[in-house]
């Protein structure tokens, strides 16, 4: 069959920061696994292709009543129109990558546009976004046919076997549909892929590679072309503000650190690969596999190097794994406390200790790395001085030599069990485009956002929000009163060097 996937633009508030270009890991992989199957293949990353263009009047209608005046939502990359005009008039499947919660209203714009453009096309639609609120998309798009849940190579390869051989859709595990007579059904689940290293390889073959390396952003480093990969997958934590188990469940399997290396191998010679990007969900959980990964790719001798920028645990990054690791090639890793109270993450099911992530970032500064921390402020059992447990263990981590400190504020994601539970007493209205708007979506940097706090007010949270940057990058201005300066004179320049330098330039923040 004749198949286009689509990542669709970026949707995004006008004069929002901008955001890298990352290569769309998923897309790639289903492309791998249906070109091995047998079936003619195409890309289209919209915002890979038109980085730089931003169109505002697209036909992208928001069912929203609290939509604030002064907003203008537009899209980031290429036109609906430009879209089409890719796609071969005889194609058989368009299957579209829905990632995320908040460009839900224009995934669903475009799906309709391209629908009436394409009318004996079959169109279907993946990913974390579609996994978590796949019976709204349907409802919401009744031109979608189905929704592939979780995992998604053996699930498209037999979705588009029931297309080819006129089957019915209820018997393909692991997707929603739409029956014949209109209703939406949800077939069994598809059980999880454990041989990971009999699926294909990704396919960046009809993708803009050069363009990722144009316009990404990566602190400190020359630009060179760098693409995503996956040692493992599932995770066997359930954090009840990540969409991880429903996604991928909580078995965790790996390929064996041959295959991944083979992967490395075959990007590098074809694709011209030298940098790349661990987006496991937990990437270092065995230490005898990281360290056996780490020294095949020393004996290997590809001259490349590698990140872990999704964030990570920290039990088996001891003194030995760090030395491995930037043996090997990795220079950037960043962790996942999410919070500096123990009692805080012991709620949100965050099973970690802070002491090992503070000696972890140790042993990972010792041998050169970049270290990064994620952190979340505004989770519903969030009390005050839980924020000021952050604020202490933030400026332990900035003693201890951590680069930079992402600061996102709360935001339930379809899937997760907090979205769930906010579902249940009446403080999301997932139905409508209000909980995209309002939860996901219009972001003032800092001073405006949808807080889902009983125990401190939205007031508290903007004080807040600044104290944390203070006690994080404060420590650098006072021990270097003249990094004010530079960083005056980096947001005039827009050549922004940290967190903090980025919040002040950007009145929006763009997820």
């Amino acid at each position: 069959m004749k198949v286009v996937l689509i990542r669709p633009p970026k949707f995004m508030i006008e004069g929002s920061q901008p955001i890298p270009i990352i290569p769309p890991l998923g897309i790639a992989l289903i492309a791998g696994s249906l070109k091995a199957a047998g079936h003619q293949v195409n890309v289209i990353d919209a915002i890979a292709e038109a980085p730089n263009q931003f169109n505002k009047n697209e036909p992208i209608p928001v069912y929203s009543n609290r939509v604030k005046k002064g907003y203008r939502l537009i899209s980031m990359g290429l036109s609906f129109e430009e879209i089409a005009s890719r796609i071969p008039l005889d194609v058989d499947v368009i299957g579209l990558s829905c990632m995320f919660s908040i460009n839900w209203p224009l995934d669903r714009a475009l799906i309709k546009y391209l629908a009436g453009k394409f009318p004996l096309a079959k169109m279907i639609a993946g990913g974390e976004s579609i996994t978590g609120m796949a019976e709204t998309c349907l409802q919401q798009a009744p031109q979608l046919i189905a929704c592939v849940m979780g995992e998604g190579e053996e699930t498209s390869i037999e979705l588009l076997s029931a297309f080819e051989k006129n089957l019915p859709l209820s018997n393909v595990p692991g997707i929603m549909c739409r029956l014949p007579d209109g209703t939406i059904y949800k077939t069994k689940p598809r059980q999880r892929i454990r041989k990971l290293d009999e699926v294909p390889f990704p396919d960046w073959s009809t993708m803009p590679i050069y363009n990722y390396q144009r316009h990404a952003v990566y602190p400190g480093e020359t630009p060179r072309i760098t693409l995503g990969i996956m040692a493992t997958r599932g995770c066997p934590y359930e954090c009840t503000f990540c969409t991880s188990p429903d996604m991928w469940g909580t078995r965790y399997f790996m390929r064996s650190p041959d295959n991944v290396i083979a992967e490395i191998e075959y990007m590098k010679n074809i694709y011209g690969a030298t940098n790349f990007e661990f987006f496991d969900l937990t990437a270092i959980i065995q230490k005898r596999w990281i360290i056996e990964f780490a020294q095949k790719l020393v004996e290997k001798k590809l001259n490349i190097t590698w990140k872990i920028p999704a964030g990570t645990r920290s039990e088996a990054i001891d003194e030995e794994v760090a030395y491995w690791l930037k043996k090997s090639g990795c220079f950037f890793i960043t962790y996942a406390p999410e919070s500096g109270s123990q009692r805080l993450l012991n709620i949100i099911k965050k099973k970690v200790s802070l002491d090992n992530i503070l000696q972890s970032i140790k042993y990972s500064k010792k041998q050169g790395m970049i270290v990064y921390i994620n952190m979340i402020m505004g989770l519903p059992d969030e009390t005050h001085l839980d924020v000021w447990k952050t604020f202490l263990f933030l400026f332990k981590c900035k003693l201890n030599g951590v680069d930079e400190m992402p600061l996102a504020v709360f935001r339930p994601y379809p899937g997760s069990s907090l979205f769930d539970r906010l579902l249940k007493e009446g403080k999301i209205e997932s139905s409508s485009d209000d909980y995209v708007i309002d939860s996901l979506f219009i972001i003032e940097t800092i001073t405006e956002h949808q807080y889902y706090n009983d125990n401190i007010s939205a007031f508290w949270y903007k004080i807040y929000m600044w104290l944390a940057y203070f006690f994080f990058y404060g420590l650098d201005y006072i021990k270097n009163p003249t990094s004010i300066l530079r960083t005056i004179r980096n947001i005039s320049e827009k050549n922004y060097q940290n967190e903090l330098e980025r919040k002040l330039a950007y009145r929006y923040q763009s997820p």
